[in-house]
């Protein structure tokens, strides 16, 4: 897999892909219907960011056997869908976490 930046649609597409051992032919007649992902496998979908986010955290969970501290410790550096396994947008972590720190700085009036 490539080291490009990928949305969370397209991050479901390339795991599909790695699970498949990158035939599109497979991930098209995939019958799996029980993983998390299988709705949201294809190339083109209409689904929000939330419904692929909150896809790729129930996936996270079934990978960790529901463990949810596997989760934030997880091992695999070269899974695709790891930037998203919080079910929540990067993005939107490093804004929290900012948000977080400037709220510790506690200024005084009059000061």
């Amino acid at each position: 897999m490539s080291e490009r930046k990928r949305n969370p649609q397209q991050s479901i597409r390339a795991h599909c892909l790695w699970c498949m051992g990158g035939s599109s032919q497979l991930v098209r007649e995939c019958l799996d219907e029980s993983c998390a992902l299988y709705r949201l496998r294809g190339p083109k979908s209409d689904e929000a960011e939330r419904v692929c986010l909150r896809t790729i955290r129930r996936h996270c969970l079934a990978c960790t056997v529901g463990d949810r501290q596997a989760i934030r410790a997880c091992p695999e550096k070269e899974c695709v869908l790891r930037p998203y396994r919080f079910g929540v947008h990067p993005r939107t972590i490093k804004r929290r976490r900012k948000r977080q720190v400037e709220k510790n700085h506690l200024m005084l009036p009059g000061m």
